[in-house]
């Protein structure tokens, strides 16, 4: 698969997503193996950010990432709605609003691609049911794969994005346009699209300090991130 960067089309990188997500060419043990990556990276995430998650100014915001753009659910449902909406969306939102679709669409395709890479690489070595294993696994994974520079631009575009959505609260007919569409949505089999963006704008929306939210993100995540490149890292925060 060829490697699209965050210039690509939304709906390219929407395809390249599902593609990913539904593991083609990839055996049923390759795809249970990602699952639980996925699930260990989630509890890291969760345990990295219990102060974040106790504090009711940061907690939505918090959860939105964990919930929904770091999820261990299935979300084809969501992925197919996407597809199909983001034609119309282009022609119809403000240019702004565009490009942050496309921004957290290809946050959304990073961290895809990365836990893809690093399923193979792992699928080599071995992935233990003890937590203490799975870390040390984990870490020594990464180092060797090597994807430092991909997971810093994942995590600068987390406090762009996140920027780019506080900006869009200014628009004052969005949150309101999102309730009265929901009937439509529902009519539409859009439903999964229309609360993952009605859920994301009322979490940003109550988000007390921004500023200081994305900074601890930035902040933890690159200082994990060195830990690894440096070989100083053992464990998790």
């Amino acid at each position: 698969m060829t490697m699209l960067d965050i210039h690509s089309a939304p709906l390219e990188l929407q395809k390249a997503i599902t593609a990913l997500r539904q593991g083609q060419g990839r055996s049923a043990e390759f795809l249970k193996l990602k699952k639980d990556i996925k699930i260990f990276q989630n509890n890291r995430l969760e345990s990295t950010y219990q102060d974040l998650l106790q504090d009711k100014g940061m907690r939505p915001a918090c959860r939105f990432f964990l919930d929904q753009l770091y999820c261990t659910q299935d979300v084809s449902m969501r992925d197919h709605q996407v597809e199909r909406v983001l034609p119309k969306l282009e022609k119809l939102l403000p240019g702004a609003a565009v490009d942050t679709v496309r921004k957290v669409i290809y946050m959304d395709y990073l961290a895809e691609l990365m836990d893809d890479e690093l399923t193979l690489f792992i699928n080599e070595k071995g992935f233990y049911s003890d937590n203490s294993h799975q870390v040390i696994s984990y870490i020594e994974a990464f180092k060797k794969q090597g994807q430092f520079e991909l997971r810093e631009q994942q995590i600068l575009l987390v406090r762009e994005v996140g920027e780019s959505l506080r900006k869009l609260m200014r628009l004052p007919f969005l949150r309101p346009l999102l309730r009265m569409t929901r009937g439509a949505a529902q009519k539409a089999n859009l439903e999964d699209f229309h609360d993952f963006l009605s859920q994301g704008l009322d979490a940003f929306a109550s988000l007390e300090k921004p500023t200081l939210f994305f900074q601890l993100i930035q902040e933890r995540e690159m200082s994990i991130l060195e830990g690894i490149r440096q070989g100083t890292l053992s464990k998790f925060p």
